[in-house]
């Protein structure tokens, strides 16, 4: 799916840049050729026809470009739209934007969640120990080779219940 849109966007590319070499009257001439050869596909053609996704995607933007710089109405870009009706077009132009806007974010904010046996280790330690503060916590986590920060001790034993000691300060420390 994604090599075919972007094989098709590259198509779309090639062809602005051939478009961009020919002069007015050959550009003019190209595109009655292609209509009056658009024309007769859809006249003898059956079944309807069944674009996939990439092809939808380039077709509404193109049409909904060609709107709005000419200021065409919906029903004026049926000369223009020839395979699919152009109501179709402009719905599956809006689809997209709802669906571009509808995506949630890509990137998660704040601070990543713990471990649960991180959390759950955290737990017993603050249970076993109601003398040691946050701060003795954290480095009997990082002693055992567990990493959280002091943040994260707190929060872990407030969400729990448990209230440790106060956390001695390291200039407190230095006054006993």
């Amino acid at each position: 799916m994604l090599w075919s849109f972007i094989g098709n966007i590259f198509s779309v590319l090639l062809s602005l840049v051939h478009l961009s070499r020919l002069s007015e009257n050959d550009k003019d001439l190209e595109i009655i050729l292609l209509r009056h050869q658009l024309d007769v596909l859809v006249r003898i053609q059956k079944q309807p026809i069944r674009p996939n996704r990439a092809e939808k995607a380039t077709l509404a933007l193109l049409t909904a470009q060609l709107k709005k710089n000419t200021k065409r109405t919906i029903r004026q870009l049926g000369d223009v739209i020839r395979i699919v009706r152009p109501e179709t077009v402009i719905r599956w132009h809006r689809e997209l934007v709802r669906r571009k806007w509808a995506q949630p974010p890509q990137k998660k904010v704040g601070r990543p969640k713990i471990n649960q046996d991180t959390g759950n280790l955290i737990g017993r330690l603050g249970k076993g120990n109601l003398r040691w503060g946050y701060l003795r916590n954290e480095g009997q986590l990082k002693e055992l080779g567990f990493v959280a920060s002091l943040t994260t001790v707190r929060n872990v034993l407030n969400r729990n219940g448990i209230v440790p000691a106060l956390f001695v300060t390291a200039q407190s420390a230095g006054k006993r």
